[in-house]
């Protein structure tokens, strides 16, 4: 389906400016906040509007409510749901994120680790959203690199997707195996996801900042199962000797097969970077 373009328009009290991007499901635009809605007037927002608006309305409606209940720095920030008796579209409005995915931050380091300190502020920012996830008893379920933004300006590190997160005594039973398999733990495999299970992901994700690889990969989905049910990966310092030694510890935490035994978000980075 062919979405209609809705450049250089007014939709509501938004003036659309130009298209952010476009996935299978949505297309966003810049558009700037004419009446000052979202605190600022002239501010630029992101226009997130569904392609297929009867068949996608009640999963988009549920996840835009579910993250205006939220408020932490690193998730997006959802201003408000609106409907568009003109064109008889609902959209989302949405805090505008310019910069890239930290899939193409990963993918421009060419399999080579990504610098030291640069890991060290992606990864404590990644773990700070999950931190706040595990005090709101919240799992994701979809926690990996193309679902958090850098923005160009700041280093700010924001997660985008929730298409799968909801709160633990929320989840839908029929979607519990639900994720991207190359950041999914054992538990999550067996359809039992919980806090520690994006843990696990955010391992996946330093281990790949650290080493240029992926913990587990294979040419088929069953031997990549197997890996990550019985195998441990390459140590990070066998691919990287100049791997800083506590995200190495990290890393290991992380991907600890027992949930019970993972990362508990016990690292001051904070207070480690002052030092």
């Amino acid at each position: 389906m062919q979405p209609h373009s809705y450049l250089n328009q007014k939709l509501n009290e938004f003036g659309v400016k130009y298209q952010l991007g476009r996935g299978a499901y949505a297309v966003v635009y810049a558009a700037e906040d004419l009446q000052g809605i979202c605190g600022q007037k002239n501010k630029l927002v992101a226009l997130k509007i569904p392609i297929d608006q009867k068949k996608s309305y009640k999963k988009q409606m549920a996840e835009a409510e579910f993250l205006m209940a939220l408020d932490h720095p690193g998730i997006v920030r959802v201003y408000s749901i609106e409907f568009n008796r003109l064109h008889n579209i609902f959209f989302f409005v949405m805090e505008i994120l310019e910069g890239k995915s930290l899939e193409e931050i990963i993918d421009l380091a060419c399999f080579q680790p990504l610098p030291p300190k640069n890991t060290e502020r992606l990864i404590s920012q990644i773990l700070a959203v999950l931190k706040y996830f595990k005090e709101k008893n919240i799992v994701h379920r979809d926690i990996k690199a193309a679902n958090f933004v850098v923005h160009n300006e700041t280093g700010r590190v924001t997660l985008t997707d929730f298409g799968f997160a909801n709160y633990i005594d929320k989840l839908d039973p029929k979607t519990l195996r639900a994720g991207t398999l190359y950041y999914m733990p054992p538990e999550q495999l067996d359809g039992k996801p919980e806090p520690a299970s994006d843990v696990w992901a955010a391992g996946v994700i330093l281990y790949r900042m650290l080493t240029g690889r992926l913990p587990f990969n294979a040419g088929n989905e069953q031997e990549l199962i197997r890996l990550i049910r019985q195998e441990e990966p390459l140590p990070v310092k066998d691919l990287n000797a100049k791997a800083p030694d506590h995200l190495v510890e990290i890393c290991s935490a992380c991907l600890i097969k027992d949930p019970t035994l993972r990362y508990n978000h016990s690292y001051d980075f904070e207070k480690a970077q002052s030092v």
